[in-house]
């Protein structure tokens, strides 16, 4: 099948194997269309449909237009498009600014640009706007993947500036894209030095909270029947840890978060509390069950931290930045709005709210009025027959493991008076169903009790024995306070889900796929731990490099640098001394020595282990005369078909014909051995 003439010239003109047959700026906007598409590829899962549609159309009919050969469109569809892109823009996000209507108007602004590119400087300025546009993904993501990305569409956007360099009969792609990752790769030490110790900048990327956390997902500072469950099907990352020695088992597992003492009847909310430090709760247990870990929690722009119940020591963060409130709940004074690393020590055997006292329990036996009329008169019941809490807690319990309860993530509506729709009628639910319910049980007997959310479980990576804990492992439980023991945990969707506690939602998830496809590949499970074992390196090392972990490097290497100043100083220097190590190694005059001398005094050098040594002033044919008469017959023919190259080489010749003349000339001086 033969291509149209048109197509096939097109085609090699990516090569730059056309020279006149092709105009030069031609040949140039095609390989830059090519990195375009890598810019513009990391946006397309973040903007609109129709944005991204947009650019792509444009971009066909630039595509069009270029292999065609066909005019440019004119000024005024131009403006009447940039108008059109504008108005939508502004009418889906209500505003040109910010993050996500900006990277709209940025991708769209490009697609356009490329209808008006006729000088080499218009070249040059989509260019930079691509360099310009790569540096926007990382406001939605700077996962390995995105560096990966970013780090090839950089790749041929230097490729494409080189080639705008080069004559009209341009190298080999393979050449262009060596030299280009030549270049990135001398660019390494400086980029190195400047990731260490450039100072880092407090808080995220992108400045606008609204814009920079809106698609975050976690606990949320309420909860409602169902809230939770939309979490189970999220294997977005919540937080990871890291052991100092055996973990404990993932049925102990509870990573404790959001409190909540306050019912509505619908809704649970925290109960209010001041702003101030208050002292911290009196948590008793032995040294024995004491773990040490540490957590890298993902940012979710809430004032939460996570920890093992129950927590007893916590490092590695701003002194007086992590507050241990009165309900063992760990917050922070400033929303977590960028990846933060801290270490915890917890004891998982414990007793802890022993000091509570009777005006303090008040608040955690608070039910609203005129709900659940039925759930009530259950509670009333079951304290006339039974005084001992224990044992009331244990008939609860066993109410929910005996009767036909259901563990469902698709849990069915409630009505008005949830608590009594879900225990005597649709008896489906989700954590937070069991929890509440149990809660409101608990308190209409006159036990203090109160909802505890956070997550459950985690799933270990044998890689690099971290584990992960998904937003899928969010969880809901409840406290009761009995006199002699404190706050005692009750989980009751261990009554009803057991599997859901010892073996964790991830296994429970893995094991229905399983089952509903009929297939189980351990191959994938080990290539997906080894994903996650990089992707966790990634954010450990890199993205986790913030200002204490620099200051501890640092203090190491032996600098104790207390401001920003301190640091511009020191990176000053560093490059200061990386560019004049550079300069003494590469600025130093040096001769290009010409290959055709290169294959001559090789040539010596083998004389010479024959006992020929060329004197200072001998010409070839005088070294060659000496040798007739200690080199043997085979060897003679050999040398004088070298000599005669070589002068044929060096003092005329063609110079079309010298790279076959060099290349001759390296095969005899290769193949003589005296």
């Amino acid at each position: 099948m033969r291509l149209p003439s048109g197509l096939r010239h097109s085609l090699l003109a990516l090569g730059g194997r056309l020279g006149e047959q092709w105009e030069r700026d031609r040949r140039d906007t095609l390989f830059l269309m090519g990195a375009i598409l890598l810019a513009v590829v990391p946006h397309v899962a973040h903007l609109p449909w129709w944005a991204a549609t947009g650019f792509f159309v444009l971009f066909v009919w630039r595509f069009g237009l270029v292999m065609s050969g066909r005019w440019l469109p004119r000024d005024s569809v131009r403006w009447v498009a940039a108008l059109a892109c504008g108005a939508a823009v502004f009418a889906n996000y209500g505003t040109l600014l910010g993050r996500d209507a900006g990277v709209a108007l940025l991708v769209l602004f490009l697609g356009l640009k490329l209808m008006e590119m006729k000088a080499r400087r218009d070249l040059f300025v989509v260019i930079f706007l691509c360099f310009f546009l790569l540096l926007t993904a990382f406001f939605y993501s700077q996962t390995m993947m995105t560096a990966a990305l970013t780090l090839l569409a950089v790749l041929g956007l230097m490729t494409t500036m080189l080639t705008m360099q080069f004559g009209r009969r341009e190298v080999a792609i393979a050449a262009r894209f060596k030299a280009a990752g030549s270049l990135l790769l001398q660019a390494l030490p400086i980029a190195a030095l400047f990731f260490l110790l450039f100072p880092r900048l407090q808080g995220p990327l992108w400045g606008m909270p609204e814009d920079a956390y809106s698609s975050r997902t976690g606990l949320s500072e309420s909860m409602s029947p169902g809230r939770i469950a939309d979490l189970a099907g999220s294997d977005e990352p919540a937080f990871r840890v890291l052991f100092d020695g055996a973990s404990p088992d993932p049925a102990q597992m509870y990573w404790r978060g959001p409190v909540f003492g306050r019912f509505d009847g619908l809704e649970w909310t925290p109960l209010t509390r001041p702003l101030a430090p208050l002292p911290l709760p009196s948590i008793e247990g032995d040294g024995a069950s004491t773990v040490r870990y540490t957590i890298t929690l993902e940012p979710n722009n809430r004032p939460w931290l996570f920890a093992l119940e129950a927590p007893v020591r916590v490092d590695k963060l701003p002194a007086g930045a992590a507050l241990l409130m009165p309900d063992m709940q760990l917050v922070t004074r400033e929303r977590v709005n960028q990846r933060t690393r801290y270490s915890l020590e917890s004891m998982t055997q414990y007793r802890f709210g022993m000091n509570e006292t009777p005006a303090s329990l008040r608040n955690w036996l608070e039910l609203p009025a005129s709900f659940n009329p039925k759930t009530l008169a259950l509670a009333a019941d079951w304290r006339e027959q039974e005084h001992d809490p224990e044992r009331l807690i244990a008939r609860a319990l066993g109410m929910f493991h005996a009767e036909p309860f259901r563990y469902t993530m698709q849990p069915p509506l409630l009505g008005r008076d949830t608590v009594d729709d879900f225990l005597f009628g649709t008896r489906a639910g989700f954590c937070e169903h069991y929890a509440s319910a149990f809660v409101v049980l608990m308190r209409a007997m006159g036990m203090p009790s109160r909802v505890v959310t956070g997550y459950q479980g985690g799933e270990l990576n044998p890689v690099d024995n971290f584990w992960l804990i998904r937003q899928a492992d969010a969880h809901a439980w409840a406290e009761v306070w009995l006199a002699g023991r404190g706050w005692v945990r009750v989980d009751p969707t261990a009554a009803v889900a057991p599997e859901r506690i010892e073996r964790g939602s991830r296994a429970i998830q893995r094991a229905r796929h399983a089952d509903l496809a009929g297939l189980d590949f351990p191959i994938f499970e080990g290539l997906r731990f080894n994903l996650q074992a990089m992707s966790n390196a990634w954010n450990q090392w890199v993205l986790s490099y913030d200002t204490s972990r620099q200051q501890r490097l640092l203090a190491r290497l032996g600098f104790a640098l207390d401001s920003w100043q301190d640091l511009v100083g020191l990176l000053s220097i560093g490059l200061a001394l990386l560019l004049a190590g550079v300069a003494l190694l590469t600025l130093h005059p040096r001769r290009p020595r010409d290959p055709v001398e290169r294959c001559y005094a090789d040539f010596c050098d083998r004389m010479a282990a024959a006992g020929i040594v060329r004197a200072p002033h001998e010409t070839p044919r005088q070294v060659l005369a000496r040798a007739e008469r200690l080199l043997e017959a085979p060897q003679m023919v050999r040398a004088r078909r070298f000599v005669a190259l070589y002068n044929a080489l060096r003092y005329g010749g063609a110079p079309s014909a010298r790279r076959e003349g060099v290349r001759n000339l390296r095969i005899l001086v290769q193949s003589f051995k005296p």
